[in-house]
């Protein structure tokens, strides 16, 4: 078992966060999902996205902060963290180009980046699903289709969410897809909108880690796998510990808020591997099918048209909150 860095410089924020629980441009058209002493917060318009979740009062998400990928709980397709230098050859020897989002790559795939063309929610209002092409419109040269689905159950003592991930293919082509959660490092107050509590750690036990490639800074070298270490103590200013992708991943990963709440993270056996990122202002902690750049270095999924390819993951947590 290894757990990610601690930061014991940072502590909880008394001052009240700027940013609101659901932006006023996606308010029309946000879902709510509601259990006892538990709010889960849809937004169809904001890439299908988890926007919020509110246990026994406390917010566990970064909320929208001016950048898709750095809030909330997102769903990546069709392909699943970076991808080297924005561009991909598709089966039939087509060369595509992408608008860069990360130095000169491009992460994360489109679907974040799209609004529902359809959605509804079960009439007890613990469940709902968003459905939203990927297509040319939707800066995807290849014809899919995306469905996220979320059921609630359970209190803020005790319970859980789902949210499931699936990609139609609408023709033959290759993908990857994932779940890009941001984790806040403290529980916010969602009253007072200040910080309260322990810091948030994870710990789990995968098998490896893949390597670095020190020929492309910030991608990996899926045939190479390393030892995986403890996250150790981060120092201030010296930036995330882990921005990588583990394997082995069997169990699954929990993070810890001292003994307010734990939060465990149970995905699908066929996500082969998890991403992590921990930069003082968050813990994303993604779980994805498919190594990163699985265009480029192998590793995406090839399906044929109407094959579907699909990722669940479940938040279950115990709370005192």
């Amino acid at each position: 078992m290894i757990r990610s860095a601690r930061h014991p410089h940072l502590a909880p924020s008394q001052t009240p966060e700027p940013y609101p629980q659901i932006p006023d441009d996606l308010q029309a058209t946000a879902i709510t999902l509601r259990s006892e002493g538990v709010t889960v917060t849809l937004l169809p318009d904001a890439g299908l996205r988890v926007g919020s979740i509110v246990i026994g009062g406390s917010e566990l998400l970064v909320r929208e902060n001016g950048h898709p990928a750095t809030w909330g709980i997102f769903p990546m397709a069709p392909w699943a963290g970076r991808m080297a230098n924005a561009t991909f050859t598709d089966l039939h020897g087509t060369a595509h180009q992408f608008p860069t989002t990360w130095g000169d790559h491009a992460f994360h795939g489109r679907l974040y980046h799209c609004s529902a063309n359809e959605q509804s929610v079960a009439g007890d209002g613990r469940s709902a699903v968003m459905y939203a092409p990927l297509d040319r419109a939707a800066g995807w040269p290849l014809d899919a289709r995306a469905e996220v689905s979320a059921v609630l159950h359970g209190t803020a003592a005790a319970g859980e969410l789902t949210i499931t991930l699936t990609l139609i293919a609408g023709v033959e082509q290759e993908v990857t897809i994932g779940w890009h959660p941001c984790f806040r490092r403290f529980v916010l107050d969602a009253t007072q909108r200040h910080e309260r509590g322990e810091e948030g750690i994870l710990a789990f036990a995968p098998t490896g880690v893949l390597a670095r490639d020190p020929a492309a800074p910030g991608l990996h070298l899926t045939e190479v796998v390393l030892p995986a270490a403890d996250g150790g103590v981060a120092a201030p200013g010296s930036g995330a510990a882990w921005d990588d992708p583990f394997v082995g991943v069997t169990t699954p990963p929990q993070i810890r808020w001292g003994d307010d709440l734990v939060m465990e993270l149970d995905a699908d056996s066929d996500a082969t591997h998890w991403m992590v990122y921990d930069p003082d202002e968050a813990l994303c902690v993604e779980p994805q099918i498919g190594p990163p750049d699985a265009f480029h270095r192998g590793g995406a999924v090839h399906l044929q048209a109407g094959e579907q390819l699909r990722l669940p993951l479940t938040l279950r947590w115990t709370s005192n909150l």
